[in-house]
Parts: C-alpha cells; sequence; structure tokens
C-alpha cells in the first residue's frame, strides 16, 4: 500500500457564538483539513488547528508547510509506518507541530481503517472507555453572561466548569467570586485558565492565594511557556495544582516537569506535541514519573477533537476532567463530521470504530473551503 495523494483543504469553520480569551474574541476556527488518499482506495483525515497567539503557527503557514514540506514527503510512501513518516517530517522541519498533527492524525486514522481497529488501539490500547468533560466559560461583555454559562454547565452536570482569564488576575478573582456564590459552595470546581497572561506581575503574588477558598481545582499556566523558575516558585506557595499547557511543547518541557513534579498537572495536547503519535509517547512519561495528567484541546473541529479522545482514553488514572468540548462549538451547519461523539454531556465515549471512528463527510468541507491544494 502507498500514499497516492495529499488533499489540502484550509477553512474557515464558524462558531456558534464569539469565545473570548484575554487576547482575542473568536467567532471562527480557522484550520486545515487534510485527506490522505491510498492506491488501495482507503483514506484517512486529519486536521491542523493553529494557534498563531501563544505558538507561532497559522493557517497560512500550515498549509505553506503542508503544500511545500510535508506533504511531499509521503507521497510513493507506506502509510502504515508511521512512525518512520513522522520522523521524516521531523528531519524536514524541526517545528510546526499543528501541520505535523494533521498528517499524523489522517495517518491514524487510515491506518486503523486498513487493520479494522481503532487508532487507540494503534497507541497500544485504552484504559478508559469514557472521558470526563469540562464545561468552559469564555471571558464574555458582561459577568452575567459568564455566571449563567457556568451554571448552565453545573444543571447539565459537568464536575469541573473552566473560566477564561488572564487580563488582570484581580478581575479573575471578582468573576469566580461572583461565579462561586452563585453556584454554591457545594457546586461544581471552578478552574482558571490564565492563558499566560500573569507574567510573573506583584498582583499575582499579593492577590494568587485566594483561589484555594474558591474552590479552584486549577490554576491553569499563569506565566509564559518559558518561565520555568516563576512556575516553581508559585507552585511552592500555593496550594492550588498549577496545570501546565502552554509549557508542554516537547519532550524537553516533560524532562522539566519530571525534575520536580509535585503540585504540577500535565496538559497534552495532540495538536502541540504534533500528532498522535508523540502525544501518546509524552502521556506515557507523564505516567511514568507519576505526575497526573488530563488532555486537552486545541480549537479543533470534531475531526482533531475525536483523535484527542482517543489520546485521552491512555490515560490510567483520571485525576481531572479533560478539555474536549470545544468541538461542540462549531455551527451545526458547518459540522462536517456525521457521527461525531457527543459532547454535551458530562462525559464522552470513546469510539470504537475504525480508525478514529468518524465519517468525514469531505464533500461538506468545500463551502468551508479557502483552497484546495491536491499534492500528488
Amino acid at each position: 500500500m502507498k500514499i497516492t495523494e495529499v488533499v489540502i483543504r484550509p477553512v474557515d469553520i464558524p462558531r456558534k457564538d464569539s469565545f473570548g480569551v484575554w487576547r482575542h474574541q473568536y467567532k471562527v476556527l480557522p484550520n486545515v483539513y487534510v485527506a490522505i488518499h491510498t492506491d488501495d482506495g482507503v483514506t484517512g483525515y486529519g486536521e491542523a488547528g493553529p494557534i498563531a497567539d501563544y505558538f507561532g503557527e497559522t493557517q497560512e503557514t500550515a498549509v505553506e508547510v503542508l503544500r511545500k514540506y510535508l506533504a511531499p514527503l509521503v507521497i510513493g510512501k507506506d502509510p502504515l509506518n508511521i512512525r518512520e513518516r513522522v520522523a521524516e517530517l521531523d528531519r524536514a522541519l524541526p517545528r510546526n507541530p499543528c501541520a505535523k498533527a494533521s498528517i499524523d492524525i489522517a495517518l491514524h486514522d487510515l491506518k486503523g481503517k486498513v487493520l479494522g481497529v481503532p487508532a487507540w488501539s494503534l497507541l497500544g490500547g485504552r484504559a478508559q472507555s469514557k472521558i470526563p468533560l469540562t464545561f468552559v466559560v469564555g471571558i464574555d461583555s458582561s459577568i452575567e453572561k459568564m455566571v449563567e454559562k457556568a451554571l448552565n454547565g453545573q444543571k447539565a452536570g459537568f464536575p469541573t466548569i473552566k473560566v477564561k482569564g488572564g487580563n488582570d488576575i484581580r478581575q479573575d478573582l471578582h468573576h469566580l467570586r461572583t461565579m462561586r456564590q452563585a453556584m454554591g459552595q457545594d457546586g461544581s470546581w471552578l478552574r482558571l485558565d490564565a492563558n499566560t497572561g500573569y507574567n510573573n506581575s506583584p498582583e499575582t503574588w499579593r492577590y494568587v492565594d485566594q483561589l484555594e477558598a474558591l474552590k479552584v481545582v486549577l490554576l491553569e499556566q499563569p506565566f509564559p511557556a518559558e518561565e520555568w523558575e516563576a512556575l516553581r516558585a508559585l507552585r511552592n506557595r500555593i496550594r492550588t495544582p498549577i496545570l501546565l499547557d502552554e509549557s508542554m511543547q516537547s519532550g524537553w518541557a516533560m524532562q522539566q516537569l519530571a525534575r520536580s513534579p509535585e503540585g504540577f498537572v500535565a496538559n497534552i495536547k495532540v495538536q502541540i506535541a504534533g500528532g498522535l503519535l508523540k502525544a501518546s509517547q509524552l502521556v506515557d512519561a507523564a505516567q511514568h514519573f507519576r505526575i497526573p495528567v488530563m488532555i486537552g484541546s486545541h480549537r479543533e473541529s470534531h475531526v482533531g477533537n475525536t483523535a484527542s479522545i482517543h489520546l485521552a482514553s491512555l490515560i490510567n488514572k483520571m485525576d481531572y476532567t479533560c478539555d474536549q468540548r470545544y468541538a461542540f462549538a462549531v455551527a451545526p451547519d458547518a459540522d462536517v463530521v456525521e457521527d461525531s461523539p457527543r459532547l454535551d454531556v458530562p462525559t464522552v465515549a470513546v469510539p470504537d470504530k475504525p480508525g478514529l471512528g468518524i465519517a468525514v463527510n469531505w464533500k461538506k468541507t468545500e463551502p468551508l473551503a479557502l483552497a484546495t491544494y491536491n499534492i500528488k
């Protein structure tokens, strides 16, 4: 079996509603769909979900990297030897993980279909058949709207409500305090995602101790990715565990975490790691060093998000809920997956069908497409 064609399709995927983080409001997902075809007629689908703000990879760069460098490398090659294909991509370019992830996901989807097994089976087998989910509340125009969304998540049974912040810790604490009052002390856990926004500022050290009384289960990425000493110093000061997200971009980051893992949690993402193969290796490493781990999403639609659900099934002990609901925000008429996992409930079932276990309607991607590139 040989790869005969790679189709690269940049798409703007509309959301149901706008979603706010401290840097921007997001109304569309500027992603890239990939289809890998073989001479046996089997096709695998993947997705790149780049985020320029934190990782420097855009839809445009992902397309160019795929079109000029990565896709030509796999033409005529064996799609079943994923390890060799991934190594070739890394030799061509050292970074660009989201572009590589789209190829890696498509290869796992394709190989699973050929062998008749789900993607999690290719990664060594699953430890979980259902994944607990986090309900996410973005920064909105009013605290009233944020509280309403948090209460909706709690009423639906979600055990953890993740709240976006990062612009001002005092404002974030006000949001959390208002939510906790509305939700009750016995309500769902809260989680604050600063998205690197605090920058080791004096206000952080002055106010961060107040998180514990608000029943905050995790403080996510308070400082920029590379500020390991500041992160360790904060970890040593507070009792709320720190979830490392933007920091977890490589095996080197896992090495830094393994040196002193107490009080940290690793947020591993398929897109940041460069695909399922590398992300699964990071999960195994975290579990080897007894580091709590959860799986995050990266603004993917159901194609990339489902790959992350397969990855989450590898976790032996689910200490924290996973961020696997971002695909739920895709506008219904823009959803190109016909049998996507259900994300409106507190747990999502891990697909059992071959490959990603979903049916991609490729024709439905056409109205979303900005262009199409066929690499043969």
